[in-house]
Parts: structure tokens; sequence; C-alpha cells
């Protein structure tokens, strides 16, 4: 779960590497965050990185509005030579405790969430090879829109988009998009069912708002279908658009309690508060 406490922003920015650290508007960080980097840096707009942090690497990258629990790690044997590298899209989501090993090369797409313990592993080697014992070296590739639990991920495996991996579970070969997979080791259980198309949409998302504004009395808001918008209705009109996920109109606590419930139910939206409205990304 998200921590929404204030957060200590560091400047100037403490690297114990060489490396340029290049660090967009209003991120945030936590305590005792440790940053090591050979290259280069660059950590996107309103971004939060958590207490106790550990980032370390050659070349790493996190998107605008990643987001980071305590204690997780960056980096990890081997995260400084050449091969290694570290590139997440946006709306990245590192749960407590999960590490990603940078030994060799790490590609993660948009809106992926790594939740809580989650292992991703480039390497994986300890005794000598010349006695047949295994030794693997190999990049990870994971697509838009995947999650994955409380898994471990090992090296050489490519995980499609639109793809849910089970809480538990270890990866040890490549995932097509839009599946289900889970075990040990994780197998395919459903292909080809994500992203599903709702039949009753109108109907989940009027339980969702009618339950919202049981909690939030002062507020009125209802779903347009046929332009796929919630209005909110408090003071000034405010609009969320589903289908653009962007949302217009004035800020004020009530839309900003919505705006956090529906990414609680993983509907995000490329608009932040600024200046009294939403501005879009």
């Amino acid at each position: 779960m998200e921590d929404d406490r204030p957060m200590r922003i560091l400047e100037p920015w403490v690297n114990e590497g060489e490396g340029e650290i290049i660090v967009g508007e209003d991120v945030r960080f936590g305590k005792n965050v440790t940053i090591n980097v050979s290259e280069r840096l660059e950590i996107g707009p309103r971004s939060v990185i958590g207490d106790h942090a550990i980032i370390e690497g050659r070349d790493i990258e996190l998107g605008t509005e990643f987001w980071s629990d305590r204690y997780i790690q960056i980096g990890g044997g081997s995260c400084f030579e050449k091969l290694s590298s570290l590139k997440i899209g946006y709306w990245g989501h590192l749960g407590r405790g999960v590490f990603i090993n940078t030994a060799r090369s790490v590609d993660i797409g948009d809106e992926v969430g790594l939740g809580t313990d989650t292992k991703l592993y480039t390497h994986g080697a300890y005794l000598s090879f010349l006695d047949g014992f295994p030794v693997d070296y190999a990049r990870i590739n994971i697509g838009s829109r995947v999650w994955i639990p409380g898994a471990t991920v090992l090296p050489g495996v490519t995980i499609g988009p639109d793809t849910v991996v089970g809480a538990g579970s270890v990866v040890t070969k490549s995932l097509p998009p839009g599946c289900l997979a889970l075990g040990v080791p994780a197998r395919v259980i459903k292909e080809k069912i994500y992203p599903k198309r709702l039949t009753d949409k109108r109907v989940q998302m009027m339980v969702f708002l009618n339950n919202f504004n049981k909690r939030i009395a002062k507020i009125s808001a209802e779903y347009v279908d046929a332009t796929d918008v919630i209005l909110v209705t408090h003071q000034e009109e405010t609009f969320f658009r589903l289908r653009d996920k962007k949302i217009t109109g004035p800020v004020s606590d009530v839309t900003e309690r919505l705006r956090n419930e529906l990414r609680r139910h993983g509907v995000r939206f490329k608009s932040y508060p600024k200046e009294g409205k939403y501005a879009s990304w």
C-alpha cells in the first residue's frame, strides 16, 4: 500500500558514484536512500523513491510517476558492467522489498507493477561451470501493463504485455501476451484473456461510484456512458475522461480522493494537480 506521508526532498542530489543524475519535477525521496550510479540515473517527474531504497548500476531510467515502497533494491552483482542497464516506463510500481538485478539489461514497459518481494534476476551463478553447474546470464524483458505480485523471474525471460503472474510463482520461461500464469515453475493457465471486454462496465462503474459516494458525502458523481466520462459536481465540474486517461477541471479534496480511489482500482490518469486545476502530460 502506498504511503502518503510527506517525504524528505534531497537537494543537492547525493551520488556515491560518478554518474549524472537527472531528476524531474516534484520527485520525492524518502529517508536513507542510497544512490551509486556510474554513468546515468534519470528519474521522471512526480516520482517517489521510498525509504531505505538502494539504486545502483550503470545506466538507469525510471519513467514518469514511478513509485517505490521501502527497502527496494536496484543493482546487485555485475550492475556496473557494460551490459548492465535498467529502463522502466511510466507508472512503474515497485512494492516493498522488490529486487531487480541488472547484471544484464532489464527493460520494463509502461504501467508495470512488481508487488511486494518480487525478484528479477539477470544472472544465476555460484559453482563452477567447468564442473557442470548451472551458470546463466541473460536479459529480462517485460511488456506494458503487467502485474507480478510476489513472484520471481529468472534470466532470459520475456513476459508479454497485458499479462498477470500469480503470487509466489517462479517464471523460468517466457510468457505470451494477455495470459494468466502461475506456479513453480510458472505455466500458462489461461491464454489471451487480458484485456477483457466487459459487457457490464456501466453496472460496475455505477456500483463503484455508489460505494464511493456513501463514504464521501459531499460529492455528486455520475458515469456518462456514451462518452466514457465520470462527471464530478463539487462547487465546479471536473471531468474524469476514462478513454483518454485525462482529467479536466478544478482540483479539490474530493476529486483527489476520487482520483486516488480509481488508482487503487487500477484506473490511472495522465493528469496531475497544478495551480488549482488538472494539467496533463
